[in-house]
């Protein structure tokens, strides 16, 4: 593929820059705010096509082998990776469910199937049909699929379990965790311009006017504006700016931190042992985990459960008033600061995950079970719009009234 007289954009703060050649395994970094243009990943074509039929055969293990076993003198509880969310639907809270189902199996496979369909036509130099529509389904799911944060309420579960029961790990959870290795490195190793071999960026000289030159995120090529509004290669959206941004993230943003407030008052989860037991809250939760003297895995449940949502929230709200008033200040640190935003508010699902692991497993009846609780379907909304809110903000309203910073 040439690069030569290409030109790339920066999609955090529209700087433009022609591409130039970078040693095998470097990557070029915005000189402006700082993020990723592009890498230099040798054999990327062969070594992500490979990862993702890893990531499939491990997908279909930890789907289909025992995930966790629970043993209480002679009972033995056994479930599947779904189990969770099958739970959850169980107890009445099927959007949860929906919701769990999605983010920890469905959106990862369909990443996986998605990405192979467009890798491997492209090791023989094939274009697959509806090309352009499986890359803007990729692009929009990408930020869904949390393995990384199911992986870590299944460790957290584990541990909270241990003084209830005995845990045994089946093939499924390794499976899993290879999975999760595996579909972090295909990840890594993937550069979107390798499936579009046959339509290369724009050069320099075939963009009429730079100052008009808009940038598809989902594919990443530059182009003139038109007046469909529509990428030329495959076929999203394109827009100088996000459509009412500020509006909209402010919306999502006040409803996130309403949702907030049951999500703390109301109990998650309701651990019974031989009959008895009491509804918990997040808080109260964390408290149980101190006086048990499990002081990290508390950190963890009190820093994803209540410090990053408010973190975020804080955050938004900061970059959302620096840009309706018009702040110079610091641009670099605040595109930083959204880039670290985004990149954290989907591990808070790690409460929800927790909540659907130990609803599906512990189900020993008088001996020990978990019911979930209303404030878990609260919290998973939070969460939720947290996201949306993030992804909705553009990041490049923070660089349009910036003084002397030419793009």
């Amino acid at each position: 593929m040439g690069t030569q007289n290409t030109v790339v954009g920066c999609h955090e703060c529209d700087a433009l820059f022609q591409r130039e050649e970078i040693p095998s395994g470097a990557r070029a970094n915005c000189a402006r705010c700082g993020s990723v243009l592009y890498r230099n990943i040798p054999n990327a074509l062969a070594r992500c096509t490979a990862l993702y039929i890893a990531a499939l055969a491990l997908w279909g293990m930890a789907n289909f082998l025992p995930f966790l076993s629970l043993k209480v003198g002679g009972l033995v509880q056994q479930n599947l990776l779904i189990s969770g969310g099958l739970a959850l639907a169980d107890f009445g809270m099927p959007e949860l469910g929906i919701v769990v189902f999605l983010t920890s199996i469905f959106f990862p496979l369909l990443a996986i199937l998605g990405m192979l369909y467009l890798l491997i036509p492209a090791h023989f130099n094939e274009a697959p049909p509806l090309r352009g529509y499986v890359v803007r389904m990729l692009h929009a799911i990408e930020p869904w699929s949390l393995v990384g944060v199911f992986f870590l309420g299944t460790l957290i579960a584990i541990v909270k379990l241990q003084d209830m029961a005995t845990v045994v790990p089946g093939l499924g959870l390794y499976a899993f965790a290879a999975l999760l290795i595996v579909y972090t490195a295909a990840s890594a190793n993937y550069d979107k311009e390798m499936v579009w071999f046959d339509f290369p960026q724009a050069s320099a000289s075939e963009l009429d006017d730079v100052a008009q030159t808009m940038h598809c995120h989902a594919c990443g090529m530059l182009q003139a504006d038109n007046d469909h509004h529509q990428c030329v290669r495959c076929g999203a959206a394109i827009h100088f700016r996000i459509t009412n941004s500020i509006h909209r993230t402010w919306a999502l943003l006040v409803s996130a931190a309403l949702m907030l407030v049951p999500a703390n008052v109301y109990p998650v989860m309701t651990i019974s042992k031989l009959g008895s037991g009491e509804p918990s809250t997040i808080i109260s939760g964390v408290i149980l985990l101190m006086n048990a003297g499990l002081w990290g895995l508390a950190f963890i449940v009190l820093f994803a459960s209540i410090v990053v949502p408010v973190a975020k929230l804080l955050t938004l709200g900061f970059l959302l008033y620096s840009v309706q008033n018009q702040l110079q200040w610091r641009p670099r640190d605040r595109t930083l600061l959204y880039r670290i935003t985004e990149v954290i508010g989907a591990w808070s699902m790690v409460d929800v995950f927790l909540v659907a692991l130990l609803t599906g497993l512990v189900s020993l009846g008088f001996l020990a079970s978990v019911e979930p609780g209303i404030g878990a379907s609260f919290f998973g909304a939070a969460v939720i719009l947290t996201m949306l809110a993030a992804h909705s903000f553009d990041s490049r309203l923070v660089w349009d009234n910036v003084d002397g910073e030419p793009a």
